[in-house]
């Protein structure tokens, strides 16, 4: 499979946060500054194509899912296939399979929310519980590991000392609640978020059910370090419609899929998705001098999946532990500052599925019992160039590692079994340049890899795929950014060719 594309786009950031009141009277806004995952700087320097979700865009928008949000951002598309069920495409991420969130890395704070197996449930999430998100449009494997789409970056909201509480709700039975306790304390602060959504749907059997719970706890424990804990659960349910040809579409759009001689249809065989899942992650950050920084995290998860299909009846336990570090050292002078971060991470999932034949929504007989484990590392450096705030080079590499094996138990035995990727050395060389304090140009050259995912290689047909390759190929890309001196017009143009192979 070969991807080429040549594309230009333009986007256009509005935003709300204003600063305190002046006499002039032209009010000038705050410069857009992403985070990223070392250093912030102004969105207008950046070398990568990222856009930034802010909490004002995301407070504007329904809250009751991300799809809105997401699609507010050129080159990106966010589908809900049923309410509750996420497709996010970046940059051809879901070319070879065209389901759920694949070949994008996406991180919660210090944290990869995206496990060794390449899965990631975004839509466990609440609204109410994402501060802001970065996504990184294009490869971007030197520093975050497997991921040919791209990289999505999501921070949780500020802590402050508030109470909040919410209460909406819409048609087809929709209701949202949430509600949060934040204090900021000398040396701790924590924070609390909780939300409940239900809604009928739209067609037959499209309803939805998710309670959420997030709490984040901060310890300053010395001037030096900085300790962060996180956790959240989230019990979701949703009801699938399935799919329904023109003609069925056209007699009744709001139908789930019927039934046909010889398959019962999706309200019969009651398909849903029940997913729980448990999410705790636990960092340290200490600056040991003023030129070194030192970051761990250590994350866990546990996910109980269900799955009532219209032709079987899954069950699948997921157990995710992993480790983020890395050591940065920066200087800085008052024409030239630069900065380097070396570090690895490691992750592990294993899976146990089972697959059942659905009676009526109720397991029945064994059809299959199979163990996955998918492991992931990888090691990398970068380096930031900084002159005269003008140009900013970046030149950055990762080398990968994966494997998987994988052991059947029914119908037959077979004997555990391991696949093994070759070595994949992911480089990055990107420059941007500020023209003037308004506009800037940037050039890049990435390659991005991507090994498939779990859900691949033990399809929903019960088939151990082994012969799956790694996608991986080079992204080549120049843009364009301008911004009105007031911060009140943002312009982003992109032209790139992608080779994906």
């Amino acid at each position: 499979m070969k991807l080429t594309a040549s594309i230009i786009c333009v986007c256009i950031a509005l935003t709300a946060k204003a600063q305190n009141t002046v006499t002039d009277s032209v009010k000038k806004l705050n410069d857009v500054v992403i985070k990223g995952y070392y250093n912030s700087q102004p969105i207008i320097r950046s070398v990568s194509a990222v856009s930034l979700i802010d909490s004002n865009l995301i407070k504007n928008q329904p809250n009751t899912a991300l799809v809105s949000a997401f699609n507010s951002v050129a080159g990106v598309r966010m589908e809900e296939r049923s309410p509750g069920s996420y497709r996010l495409s970046l940059r051809g991420s879901l070319l070879r399979s065209p389901f759920g969130i694949r070949n994008i890395k996406i991180y919660l704070d210090d944290f990869p929310l995206t496990d060794a197996g390449g899965n990631t449930y975004l839509n466990l999430l609440d609204a109410s519980a994402l501060g802001a998100v970065e996504i990184y449009k294009g490869p971007d494997a030197s520093i975050f590991g497997a991921n040919t789409g791209g990289a999505v970056l999501v921070s949780t909201p500020e802590i402050n000392n508030k109470i909040e509480a919410s209460l909406s709700g819409g048609s087809y039975g929709l209701l949202h609640q949430t509600a949060s306790v934040q204090r900021r304390f000398k040396n701790y602060n924590f924070s609390f978020i909780q939300g409940y959504q239900k809604s009928e749907g739209y067609r037959e059997n499209s309803a939805l059910d998710r309670k959420y719970f997030q709490t984040t706890q901060e310890w300053n424990y010395n001037p030096s370090g900085f300790l962060k804990a996180f956790v959240f659960y989230s019990d979701l349910f949703y009801k699938t419609p399935g799919g329904l040809t023109a003609a069925q579409m056209e007699q009744n759009p709001k139908q789930a899929r019927p039934a046909t001689p010889t398959i019962p249809g999706a309200v019969a065989q009651q398909a849903a998705i029940y997913n729980k899942t448990a999410f705790a992650g636990l960092s340290n950050t200490y600056q040991i001098d003023k030129n070194f920084r030192h970051v761990v995290a250590l994350f866990t998860s546990y996910t109980d999946f269900k799955n009532p299909f219209i032709t079987n009846y899954e069950k699948r336990y997921e157990r995710t532990l992993g480790l983020r570090t890395f050591l940065e050292f920066a200087q800085n002078t008052s024409t030239f500052r630069w900065n380097a971060q070396g570090g690895l991470e490691s992750s592990d999932t294993r899976t146990q599925v089972k697959n059942f034949g659905n009676n009526a929504g109720e397991p029945a007989a064994i059809t299959a019992n199979d163990d996955l484990t998918a492991k992931q590392n990888f090691a990398f450096l970068r380096f930031n160039f900084d002159i005269q705030s003008k140009l900013l080079i970046e030149v950055a590499s990762s080398i990968n590692f994966f494997n998987y094996n994988y052991e059947r138990f029914f119908p037959m035995l077979v004997a555990k079994q391991k696949r093994t990727f070759a070595e994949q050395l992911m480089p990055k060389f990107a420059v941007s340049y500020l023209l003037k304090p308004e506009l800037s140009i940037r050039l890049s050259a990435s390659k991005g890899y991507s090994p498939p995912t779990l859900a691949e290689v033990r399809s929903s047909d019960n088939t151990i795929n082994n012969n799956l390759e790694a996608e991986k190929g080079w992204n080549y890309e120049a843009g364009l950014r301008f911004k009105t001196m007031n911060n009140r017009f943002y312009a982003n143009a992109n032209l790139y060719h992608y080779a994906l192979d």
